[in-house]
Order: C-alpha cells, then structure tokens, then sequence
C-alpha cells in the first residue's frame, strides 16, 4: 500500500470542531515539542479540564501503525495512516535529533508537499523545519531555527533563511519554531488567533503559565541573528564560539582552522564586517551570557566568572563594569 493508497482508508472518527491539527512524527522527535503543543490545544479546546475535542480537534498520524520512538526514548503508536490533509487547519511535523547522515522519511516528505499543495499551512516544530526545507518548502523563505542547529540548517538548506533571534514566525502558510518550550508559545498564538484571547488564557492559566511570549521574543538574550551576518565564514566562526560558552574553551586557531581561514585572515574579516577583533568579539558575548545570568538566576558572581571563561573575579568585574557600567554586584543588587 502506497502513501496515497493509505489516504483513502477509513479512519477513525474526529469530532468536529472550530480548529484541527494533524501531527507526524519525525524518528527521534523531541517529546516536548508535541506535548507542549498538545496541552495548549486540550486546555483551549474544553471546559475546565475534560479535554475533550470540541473548539479544537487533534490527530497524530503516520505512513502505517508502527511506534515512532523519541529522542527519550518513549514510543507513540500515530492513531491512523495519513488522512487527507484537507481534513486539517493545520498539518504539523515534529522533529527532533538529528543524525550525522540525514535519513528522511520519504512517505513523510511526500505527505508534506502534498499538504503544501493542498495550500494547507505547515508547522514545522523544532527541527521540523528540516523536514520542510528537504521537502523543498522552504525555498527564499524565513525558517525560525534552533540556535544550536543554525550551522547545521544553513549548510543543508542555502536556498533557505534561517533566523535563530524569534522563538517561532508565522508566514502563514509556513510557521516554525525551534521547539522546546517556543512550541507552547506557537500554539497560544495560534489558539489566540483562531479562536479568540480568552481560549489561549484559559490554557496559560492552567498550565501555571505567567504570561505569552511573542514571536520576537528572542531564544536566549545572548544569542545572536546569524542572519544578519553576511559573510559565511564569520557566521561560522561565531556560531562556534556561542557553542563553547559555558563548556570547553575556545581557541582562535581552532576557529580559524575550522573556518579555512587563518587568524590573521579571520581578524582583519571581524573587523571588517563586525568592526572589533574576534578576541573582543567573544568577549562580548560572554558578557551578555553572564549579565542574563546575573538577572535570571542566583548563582555566585564567581561561578558566573567562571562559566564565562573569565580567569577570576576581579577579571570579570574589570570587564563588566566597561561593557555595562556597574559592577556585577552592583548589577545583581538593582535587581
């Protein structure tokens, strides 16, 4: 049995309602991506909490019954084979890990230009977007992206235009979002949008939410718009040194080495187009981790010294207070 074949199989039964969605799952897709997603949709779509599907109607499907397995492992058998995407407002593909050779499930990208043809709208949740993008339905189109798989996205897809500062945009006929906790921020919006403010405040109450993110809201305030990097080997050599924040340091001649550039190249390229030495250049970006930091959490100023790579506290003090005027005490204490 064909893909389309299977879209002509009786299926069960869906109660009708104001808002449906119909779910794949991508192998190794990232639980919280589906489930965020799913709790919005179940505390908008009933009273209370009976979660039934009445203002809002779900689905999750696949090629045949077979259990798709997380990346945490746990399994979910798809309720029935693809159904016909014109029975959805939406058709969503949840994505996940991603391995080293990309094995795409071909009945699932089929599905997905079918959707696209059928002018349904497409989420791609976490990397769901690489599903969209390989099925050729992203081409010349923002794509929101994980932070942490910029590199990968922008080397697979150059047709596409990847931006790593928004946790989800909708362009209609194409949202995304980079998964994690963006996929509940997309379903209030789209719960606010379709059927109405109270509907989506009712799941924020419920869910022991304080407030909604917009779209703009940015993934991690220290992070950066690759995109708007013009040069291809800067983006890189920034994108390595955001990855190393926190962890193993990160050594120039490493960057320049694996940018196929030298470091001689590589600084006069920073200043250039950034107008600062890379050396300057990371050190600013582990300021701005460690102010959000000092804001978000109480962690000690010294291990916060030293997460940020500074050799002790006075380093990071002398820096800090010329990158933001006040000291890291004096930070913390306003609050």
């Amino acid at each position: 049995m064909t893909i389309f074949d299977a879209l002509e199989q009786p299926t069960r039964k869906v109660p009708a309602a104001k808002l449906s969605f119909g779910f794949v799952l991508a192998p190794d897709f990232t639980m919280i991506a589906l489930a965020g997603f799913l709790a919005v949709l179940r505390q908008a779509s009933d009273i209370g909490d009976k979660s039934q599907q009445v203002r809002c109607a779900w689905t999750i499907m696949g090629p045949n019954r077979e259990a798709v397995t997380a990346s945490n492992g746990l399994q979910i058998l798809p309720w029935e084979v693809f159904r016909s995407p014109r029975d959805f407002d939406y058709v969503i593909v949840v994505g996940g890990q991603l391995g080293e050779k990309r094995r795409y499930q071909r009945d699932l990208l089929d599905y997905l230009k079918q959707a696209a043809n059928a002018a349904i709208p497409l989420i791609g949740l976490c990397t769901g977007s690489f599903y969209l993008a390989e099925a050729g339905l992203m081409n010349h189109r923002k794509c929101c992206v994980h932070w942490y798989h910029f590199q990968d996205f922008i080397e697979e897809f150059p047709d596409a235009i990847p931006v790593t500062d928004e946790i989800f945009i909708d362009d209609g006929d194409r949202i995304t979002c980079p998964g994690g906790t963006s996929a509940i921020d997309l379903a209030l919006h789209l719960v606010e949008l379709n059927l109405g403010k109270e509907r989506a405040l009712k799941s924020v109450r419920h869910l022991l939410m304080d407030w909604i993110r917009p779209h703009n809201h940015p993934q991690m305030p220290f992070t950066m718009d690759y995109s708007a990097i013009v040069d291809p080997r800067i983006r890189k050599a920034v994108y390595l040194m955001e990855q190393s924040i926190g962890g193993d340091p990160v050594h120039l001649e490493d960057i320049a080495k694996t940018t196929n550039t030298s470091v001689r190249q590589l600084e006069r390229l920073f200043n250039l187009h950034l107008g600062k030495s890379p050396l300057a250049y990371f050190r600013e970006m582990r300021l701005k981790y460690a102010h959000w930091l000092l804001s978000n959490t109480d962690r000690a100023i010294t291990e916060i010294a030293y997460e940020c790579g500074f050799s002790d506290g006075s380093h990071f003090s002398r820096y800090y207070k010329k990158q933001f005027g006040d000291t890291p005490t004096a930070a913390r204490k306003k609050g």
